[in-house]
Parts: C-alpha cells; sequence; structure tokens
C-alpha cells in the first residue's frame, strides 16, 4: 500500500481537521475510561439503571479530578494545545480546574462530532452548586439535546 502524499494533498486536508475535535474526543476518551476503571462509580449507577451497556454505547464517562495525570502539563506543545483546546471550548476554567470536576458525563454526538454533553454530579454537593451541568457547543449545534443521562437518573437528579 503507497501511504506516500504529495504536498498540495496534505495542505488541502489540513482545513478539515479540527483540532479541538481531536482534544475534545480525547477528553471524553479519559472520562470514559476513568469511568470503567471506577467500579464504585459503575455500581451506583447500575443502582440508579444505567447499566454497563449503556455507558459503553453512550461512552459515559466519570471527571474524576484526575485528568492532570493524564494530560502532559503546559509547559510542553502537546499540554499546552490540549489544555488550550479546552479552555477556547469553555470546558476548563481560568483556574485550571475542569467544568465536569465529580460529574458523570455523556456526550452527545452528530457524527463523528461532540456537540453537547450532560454532566450530573456523582454526589450531593457539600456546597451550593449546580448538579446539573450542560455544555452545548454552540458554534457546531445549536440544536436542544435529550440527554439520556437526564432520562435514566431522573429519580437521581431530583433529590
Amino acid at each position: 500500500m503507497n501511504i506516500e502524499m504529495h504536498i498540495d494533498e496534505f495542505e488541502q486536508m489540513l482545513p478539515s481537521i479540527d483540532v479541538n475535535d481531536v482534544y475534545l474526543k480525547q477528553l471524553f476518551d479519559i472520562y470514559h475510561q476513568r469511568l470503567l476503571a471506577n467500579a464504585d462509580a459503575c455500581q451506583k449507577l447500575a443502582r440508579r439503571g444505567i447499566n454497563m451497556e449503556s455507558i459503553a454505547y453512550h461512552l459515559i464517562g466519570f471527571c474524576d479530578r484526575k485528568l492532570n495525570r493524564y494530560v502532559q502539563t503546559s509547559d510542553t506543545s502537546d499540554g499546552a494545545g490540549f489544555r488550550g483546546a479546552l479552555r477556547r471550548l469553555g470546558l476548563i476554567k481560568v483556574s485550571g480546574h475542569e467544568i465536569f470536576r465529580g460529574c458523570i458525563v455523556e456526550p452527545v454526538f452528530d457524527g463523528d462530532t461532540i456537540v453537547a454533553v450532560c454532566g450530573v454530579k456523582l454526589t450531593c454537593p457539600s456546597r451550593p452548586a449546580p448538579r446539573i451541568i450542560q455544555w452545548y457547543r454552540h458554534s457546531v449545534y445549536v440544536h436542544p439535546v435529550r440527554f439520556n443521562i437526564m432520562i435514566w437518573g431522573i429519580r437521581y437528579v431530583t433529590h
């Protein structure tokens, strides 16, 4: 198989790649893997009617505040690119904190593009804070989204 690409073909391909999409997918892959590695969180979800099949199918994840362990620091080009993309998208605050910290998250896709995310706190916050956080990628998707996690966990969310 010949994988050589002429420079003109490469330059034409570049505008079609959205770096923000790449980093966004990486973020939610990390969250998904963090949930799969957290048996306690999976058991809590199972008690609320969200089984492992649903978790896998909808790529549900958990923002366990450990992103720094999986992403390089801002001192490196990869880390700065990743963190910069998430800040531009509004997923990381200026302080560096993730907006979904402590949340079970469900990304919603339009094709291969993440267009919206719903996060629901796994435990009741001890201080005044929103229990449900919704993020929409307005520049890409402006229509209302029906999040499965809100339907599955209605009893859980309304306490």
